[in-house]
């Protein structure tokens, strides 16, 4: 039986050992058309709450019909559109369905709003065939406010516990404020944490608030594990308090709970963590003792460019400390990287020997931390024998 709306057909016949292949092909675009227009392509952004200064990446992911699947994407962006431009060369394709996935940079743009626009080429269609599209907005950096929420995990740890992360905004100004509340995972991936009957969950939330409103949001703890950060940007100047609130609960998780509507015998810690503007220098207090050691977060907010901080340890009286690991070191960050450890874990893994020391018995001191370009940093006390955990100050001082 022929089917008159496929483009390839492979027909294999094998004699004395040899194997011929013959490939029949329609010759009109409407027929063409016919055969590809269920390969429609997933299109995720990042960051998906672009400015003007974010260099903008693509992911592109689907299920193709034969072995032909896209490839070699090309980025080219005009007034009001960016087209991602795949194509295949093939002309013999096997018929069995293919999923596929493309990545790459679309870089900076100006701000306004985007069509990007998927299109497929290949050697059986008459002109390129649309995949796929999407909107995109870039904003105007210059009238954006930007602040961190350094501290960010939620989902299950053990049966019977888990994290849960609460965000709140206040709008102290005398106008509305819009903005956009975006997810990251350490590794700088966009990640679904809040609840949605929609899958995959998302990992942004927008707003508008009245004057002197509020904006209340939490990350629902039957989703997979996170631990990462996320940003928040609204327009225009307006004061807003922003912090989060990051609780261990010891029960189930449970789809769409607000933490707030639990006992407070199930929460076994909470700490409330003030949001945080990326800034060059920051110093805050650490402690390691057989009671409480100190959790220190890095993040680089930066879709652009890697960041590199510069780490010193000084004991109580400002002086370098003098302790089994080096007093002072270097950390990069990749953009949108998030790193969280304890800080003894992390100055040990600088040790040129290899090994991991161990930590003092007593030391009360400070860090201080700094780059030539904007990040963050924040942290936890971390106490023991129970896991409980108080936020740590830090001042950002350039």
């Amino acid at each position: 039986m022929v089917k008159v709306a496929d483009s390839r057909i492979v027909m294999a016949l094998t004699c004395a050992g040899t194997v011929i292949l013959a490939l029949a092909a329609q010759t009109t675009g409407t027929l063409l058309f016919a055969q590809f227009q269920t390969q429609v392509v997933q299109i995720d952004l990042s960051p998906p709450d672009a400015a003007d200064n974010d260099v903008i990446t693509f992911r592109l992911s689907g299920t193709w019909q034969d072995s032909c699947a896209p490839q070699s994407p090309v980025v080219s962006v005009s007034p009001g559109t960016v087209r991602i431009d795949t194509t295949n060369p093939g002309v013999v394709c096997l018929f069995s369905l293919t999923p596929w996935t493309l990545t790459g940079t679309i870089g900076k743009l100006p701000p306004g709003r985007y069509d990007v626009v998927v299109r497929f080429s290949g050697p059986n269609l008459n002109s390129p065939l649309e995949l796929g599209r999407r909107s995109l907005t870039v904003a105007d950096s210059s009238l954006l406010s930007e602040v961190i929420l350094p501290i960010v995990v939620n989902g299950a740890i053990a049966e019977k516990l888990h994290f849960q992360t609460i965000f709140t905004v206040l709008n102290g100004s005398a106008g509305d404020v819009k903005g956009t509340l975006q997810v990251y995972s350490n590794a700088g991936a966009a990640s679904g944490a809040f609840c949605s009957p929609l899958a995959p969950p998302p990992s942004n939330a927008t707003f508008a608030i009245s004057p002197n409103g509020q904006y209340l949001q939490f990350t629902s703890a039957d989703l997979a594990f996170l631990n990462g950060w996320a940003r928040l940007r609204w327009e225009g100047p307006a004061p807003v308090l922003v912090s989060e609130e990051l609780t261990l609960v010891g029960a189930a998780p449970a789809r769409c709970q607000l933490v707030c509507d639990r006992p407070s015998t199930e929460k076994l810690s909470s700490a409330q963590i003030a949001a945080v503007k990326p800034a060059r220098e920051f110093k805050m207090p650490m402690t390691i003792n057989p009671n409480r050691q100190t959790a220190v977060v890095l993040i680089n907010a930066s879709s652009a460019d890697p960041v590199t901080v510069k780490v010193s340890i000084l004991d109580s009286t400002g002086q370098s400390a003098q302790l089994a690991v080096p007093n002072s070191f270097e950390i990069t960050l990749r953009p949108l990287e998030r790193v969280s450890k304890y800080f003894w874990q992390m100055a040990s893994e600088q040790s040129p020997l290899g090994i991991a020391p161990n930590p003092p018995d007593f030391f009360q001191g400070s860090l201080v931390f700094s780059s030539d370009l904007p990040f963050v940093v924040s942290g936890l006390h971390i106490m023991y024998p129970e896991g409980k955990f108080v936020p740590v100050p830090a001042v950002s001082t350039r």
